[in-house]
């Protein structure tokens, strides 16, 4: 029995092992294309039958025969309540079966006189946990792919005062989808086969029809993708946070554009309209200065509202008049006192933030509230009346800065 064992240090055995788990382990899903596809249907079926023909020598005809008759089973359709009883994953494609030509490998290489290695048995071990662990690994379900991966972000920020919802609308009409899907599979198509003709001699590469079918079925896929994605929910930003989203904008799909009837709206939280944003509004605001909807980079920016600059004190310092008539409609200030134009008196007064405090007596004070301050205007709310403006006088000042 250890002798027969022994034959799982067999070399084409042993390679065909690690390309079954780096295949499905890795490769899979590092590339994810039509060889990693059939890479692990070829290396298993030469593992599988071998495998279970040296634990059981009296039964090699059996076993390949079984083999086969399973494999056809598990890629036909026949086999899906099988693999839902049992919670097992594996894909419905027929022209799998090519793969079986490795079955007849196993069992060539079995019928012939046994060399003997010398393998330790701690070595033996391991390799009879690495197969055992390589059949569950092949019928486990891979990561699900995420939409995320290869598409564009819209990296959202608000910058106003107040909280906003935003309402995006990225879907593609099924005319649309077509349009970019047949010229996509055009150019893919014209691009394989210009490759193929430039280095058929120099890799041996023969134009194969079914390369076609695999081209066609990976746009379409795409799409679908898109078409699951295209609608995203509204998202509710706080004022001064950002957060991203998805397009169904592939960052390799040059030939694609956006929607015709791109839109972002944005709402306040009773949902009322503040700012509508077409595909040619879109461009003209986000920060990405010189793209287009053809422009393929990490992510677009786009900002709602001014972030408001902090107040300088300095800026409101001087003297002022305002239209109106009442306490304090002409006045002159500083960072330590402030000049009642109306009698002359003089005030001492302090500032908290952007907010005035004029002490008029030992027991009486004005809080100003600075709304706004620019170079000839100001803007302030006496004790939360309604706002007072101001703008610069010509008049010399009597306070030193």
């Amino acid at each position: 029995m250890i002798k027969n064992l022994n034959r799982l240090a067999h070399p084409v055995f042993l390679i065909s092992l690690l390309i079954l788990l780096l295949n499905d382990l890795f490769l899979k899903t590092v590339f994810h294309n039509y060889l990693t596809g059939k890479l692990s249907d070829f290396a298993g079926l030469v593992v599988f039958p071998f495998f279970w023909s040296v634990l059981f020598p009296k039964r090699i005809k059996e076993i390949h025969i079984a083999t086969v008759l399973f494999f056809c089973f598990w890629k036909s359709h026949f086999s899906e309540s099988f693999v839902d009883l049992f919670g097992f994953y594996r894909i419905v494609d027929f022209s799998d079966t090519i793969a079986l030509v490795s079955v007849l490998v196993s069992f060539q290489l079995l019928k012939k006189d046994p060399i003997v290695y010398k393998v330790q048995p701690v070595f033996l071990k391991f390799i009879f946990l690495l197969s055992s662990f390589s059949f569950i690994a092949t019928t486990r379900e891979p990561e699900p792919y995420k939409f995320e991966n290869g598409f564009l972000y819209l990296n959202l920020k608000n910058d106003s005062d107040q909280k906003i919802v935003i309402d995006i609308d990225c879907k593609f009409s099924e005319e649309e989808i077509t349009f970019y899907k047949n010229q996509e599979i055009k150019t893919a198509l014209t691009s394989h086969k210009k490759f193929i003709s430039e280095h058929e001699e120099e890799y041996k590469l023969v134009y194969d029809p079914l390369d076609s079918v695999r081209i066609v079925k990976e746009i379409s896929d795409e799409w679908q993708l898109r078409k699951k994605n295209n609608v995203t929910d509204p998202l509710v930003l706080d004022k001064g946070t950002e957060q991203y989203v998805v397009l169904p904008l592939h960052s390799n799909d040059t030939l694609v554009g956006f929607p015709k009837d791109f839109k972002i709206a944005i709402l306040d939280t009773d949902w009322k309209p503040l700012k509508i944003y077409d595909k040619k509004a879109f461009f003209s605001t986000i920060q990405n200065k010189g793209l287009n909807e053809f422009s393929r980079r990490d992510a677009f920016n786009l900002t709602f509202g001014k972030k408001k600059e902090p107040l300088n004190i300095a800026d409101a310092y001087g003297k002022w008049e305002s239209r109106g008539k009442g306490d304090f409609s002409k006045m002159e200030i500083n960072s330590d006192y402030f000049v009642d134009d109306s009698n002359g008196k003089v005030y001492d007064c302090n500032y908290t933030n952007d907010s005035l405090w004029v002490h008029y007596s030992r027991y009486k004070w004005y809080l100003a509230k600075i709304k706004k301050v620019t170079k000839d205007r100001l803007v302030i709310s006496w004790d939360n009346k309604p706002d007072r403006v101001y703008t610069k006088s010509k008049k010399p000042t009597v306070l030193g800065r």
